[in-house]
């Protein structure tokens, strides 16, 4: 390994050497720039070849741990990345519904009727990205009323059914399913409206 380097800083010293013997022959101005060019690139070469050699003639993937494939620490390794990944994947999809969620709240609320609204979300894995592929079902939970006006919500009587939309206007669930359907792209049957009490 020395004698290598010793012949490589040997001939790094006579190629600068060289250089300065072919720079001292040429008086010329202008033969003189592109002579240094010239020399410039092979004393680059010069100083890169060992380099060059090591990785095309002389380097196994047994010689160098990054390079081979089968060491237990490559094989740690990729099964940290496969973990990393499929958690990043699993917070993106938890951020993905919390946002669509608020969307879908923030449009709901605007129509004339309702007070306030809740959306839950579920989600399922898809291998394509397409919107109505990765969500399995859409509950809407309503609190009739019209915000704006501050009109007072009809009393709830003894007896009745809480949390079914059969306390919600027929028009006012059809338009929220419309709603949802238009802007998401999602099939009205995985769609469920349901009454929210404050």
């Amino acid at each position: 390994m020395i004698t290598i380097l010793t012949n490589w800083v040997k001939y790094i010293i006579f190629i600068v050497l060289f250089a300065s013997f072919l720079e001292l022959l040429l008086p010329n101005s202008s033969m003189q720039r592109f002579v240094r060019v010239i020399m410039g690139l092979f004393i680059m070469l010069a100083i890169l070849n060992p380099v060059i050699d090591v990785v095309q003639n002389h380097l196994t993937p047994s010689q160098v741990p990054v390079l081979s494939a089968n060491s237990a620490s490559s094989i740690i390794i990729l099964n940290n990345a496969k973990t990393v990944a499929r958690d990043r994947e699993q917070l993106s999809a938890e951020i993905y519904k919390k946002e669509l969620a608020q969307q879908m709240k923030v449009m709901i609320t605007a129509l004339d009727g309702v007070a306030d609204a809740k959306v839950v979300i579920d989600t399922k894995q898809s291998n394509n990205n397409k919107l109505s592929n990765m969500i399995n079902s859409v509950v809407v939970y309503v609190t009739p009323g019209n915000a704006a006006s501050n009109s007072k919500i009809a009393k709830v009587s003894i007896g009745q059914q809480i949390g079914g939309a059969a306390d919600l206007n027929v028009e006012l669930q059809n338009k929220i399913k419309r709603l949802i359907t238009e802007l998401y792209q999602l099939p009205k049957e995985i769609i469920e409206i349901k009454i929210l009490y404050s």
